[in-house]
């Protein structure tokens, strides 16, 4: 059944790819947006956040933050996969990572209790234009002193031209325990060996911190110091694999659709390409 299904996966991605226009098929060029979208609060409508997204024609989102299934997201008495909706108002693939469950935040209850539920998740998730080829998501290490658990997603991505590149895509904590998080970060449990690799993500830490300085150890900034959080901070990252990638542009776009404020995070646009 297992090999059917990586079949059926295979074969669908083909189908796919060999759709897309001619002229993208060469392409590796690939504009990467980064949004911590503050759970879709406060009234869950995911319309004014796809209308944002979409105006920038992104290949690859990536979104901390994400409240999904939950118990307060609710439309008429059913769970609503709201990374699902996004994703098809955008015509994307999409990936959810799961951190941890809301009836758990405080971790003190055994995991294995919730390791198989559905419903009211927290983490983060990954939209791609392309074909999702494999996923992986895992727990970040949560020591004392930090706030939350947190965790980290990745997605391989069939790009047009054939090659495959890995999202990551994570969050770090606002408290304590991001040095330990980035080292995992830095892993072949995240970054690949051979694949290019994009990370993406609230690293609530800014650019000189021991935590990027840890980070830059095994990934080439792709963006600017522009601040992204109250348009002050610099805390909203996206990284690449060493000498793999370069940036031809970078922009922290307004948190704002119409008179509506999406978020306390601003996203951030990088249009990079593969070296």
């Amino acid at each position: 059944m297992k090999k059917q299904m990586k079949l059926r996966n295979i074969i669908s991605a083909a189908v796919l790819l060999f759709a897309l226009p001619l002229s993208m098929m060469g392409q590796d060029q690939l504009r990467i947006m980064t949004f911590n979208i503050r759970s879709f609060e406060p009234n869950f409508d995911i319309q004014p956040y796809a209308e944002k997204l979409k105006a920038e024609t992104p290949d690859i989102i990536c979104l901390n933050e994400v409240e999904n299934r939950s118990s307060r997201q609710q439309k008429n008495g059913k769970y609503r996969d709201l990374v699902a909706e996004l994703a098809q108002k955008l015509n994307m693939f999409n990936v959810f990572g799961y951190s941890y469950n809301l009836s758990n935040k405080d971790g003190k209850l055994p995991e294995e209790q919730f390791r198989y539920s559905t419903n009211e998740l927290y983490g983060n998730a990954i939209l791609s234009r392309y074909p999702i080829m494999a996923v992986q998501a895992m727990q970040l290490p949560r020591p004392t002193g930090s706030a939350d658990q947190r965790g980290v997603v990745t997605a391989d991505i069939l790009l047009p031209s054939g090659k495959i590149i890995r999202v990551a895509c994570s969050h770090l904590d606002h408290v304590g325990g991001q040095l330990e998080q980035a080292e995992v970060l830095i892993t072949d449990k995240v970054k690949s060996a051979t694949i290019p690799t994009i990370l993406c993500g609230d690293m609530n830490m800014g650019p000189g911190s021991a935590v990027i300085n840890k980070l830059l150890t095994a990934y080439d900034r792709l963006d600017s110091d522009e601040g992204s959080f109250g348009h002050y901070a610099k805390i909203d990252f996206i990284l690449g694999s060493k000498n793999h990638w370069k940036m031809s542009e970078c922009r922290v776009l307004d948190n704002y659709q119409g008179s509506l404020e999406l978020s306390d995070h601003c996203p951030v646009l990088s249009v990079v390409s593969l070296k």
